[in-house]
């Protein structure tokens, strides 16, 4: 007996340890350098970055999700415009080429790439909101905790190191967190680091193009599959974020669906929760008659004006109408 609780303690402590090995960044080495992708691989014309200047003083600082690209955001271009917002959204690196470049990506690139455009475009605008679809909305997210942290600090990381507001769509504060929310995206996640070193990539490839889809979910352009070794950086990156949150003061509007299969739904009100900021609204969306992932709004005919609508209205709501024209 007493060799048997030995064995099923020691196998306790194994799987203990293992766990913690595949969610804490133990001897982990963030990389922070990256490749911008090169517009003449780009897979598909919608995934180029979306750069919409139109000489409007108010910009849209957008960012797409995991593994997705910046065609969602193509069709709220033009209504975008209409408005008086410039419009830029950016292909995050690995993304729109072939799947097989993601692979030596990370939260870490994901971040200073998204950095570095900020530094680039924000000093030009008078106004800059930012929108993030799923994992983007996390990473615009960190983006603003990166520049309130430098402005406590006393640095200058572009426009007054801060964006005027912020809005996420479906996006995640946590993958697997059972112990703090209850919430586990996948067992598998929990094996992630590991199972990275051994299979890079689990059903990678890319959409049919004959693909119809439903309610419009058919013309989303990214990767298929699951990516361990990026799913691990993306948890201890998430973590991160999450810790951070009380930084934030800028307002925030939180747009998620009920019943959404990708990013679990109680998300939202972990970000909420979450913040600091003292104006912090939500979108709930209703789609229970649909069967698709009801998860990137944006992608959806039935949604996409009412969510936009709501994000630029609330943005409205906190900026000054644009002055075209001004320097």
């Amino acid at each position: 007996m007493t060799v048997a609780i030995a064995a099923a303690l020691a196998a306790l402590l194994v799987l203990i340890i293992i766990g913690l090995a595949n969610t804490l960044p133990w001897f982990y080495k963030p990389k922070t350098s990256y490749k911008i992708p090169d517009p003449a691989r780009v897979r598909w014309p919608d995934a180029l970055p979306l750069e919409s200047f139109k000489g409007n003083d108010r910009l849209l600082f957008c960012v797409h999700g995991f593994p997705s690209t910046p065609s969602d955001f193509r069709k709220v271009e033009k209504s975008s415009n209409d408005r008086g917002w410039d419009l830029y959204a950016p292909l995050l690196p690995g993304c729109g080429t072939a799947w097989q470049d993601i692979l030596d990506t990370s939260w870490e690139q994901y971040l200073a790439f998204l950095s570095d455009r900020w530094r680039e475009l924000s000093p030009r605008y008078r106004h800059v909101c930012v929108v993030g679809a799923s994992l983007g909305g996390s990473l615009a997210l960190a983006l603003a905790e990166e520049l309130a942290e430098a402005s406590v600090e006393g640095q200058e990381i572009g426009r007054g190191n801060s964006p005027d507001a912020l809005a996420t769509i479906g996006s995640p504060a946590v993958l697997n967190a059972l112990l703090r929310h209850g919430i586990v995206r996948s067992p598998l996640i929990y094996m992630a680091r590991f199972m990275g070193a051994f299979v890079p990539s689990i059903g990678a490839g890319y959409p049919d193009p004959e693909r119809v889809g439903e309610d419009g979910d058919g013309d989303w352009k990214g990767y298929l599959g699951a990516y361990p070794r990026q799913t691990y950086t993306l948890q201890l990156g998430l973590r991160a974020m999450e810790r951070r949150l009380p930084l934030l003061r800028c307002p925030v509007l939180i747009s998620h669906a009920r019943g959404d299969r990708i990013v679990p739904f109680a998300n939202a009100g972990i970000l909420a929760s979450g913040l600091s900021s003292a104006r912090v609204e939500r979108y709930n969306a209703e789609m229970s008659g649909f069967s698709h992932a009801r998860h990137n709004l944006l992608l959806y005919d039935s949604q996409r004006e009412l969510v936009w609508a709501r994000i630029l209205g609330f943005f409205e709501g906190i900026v000054s109408p644009s002055r075209p024209g001004l320097d």
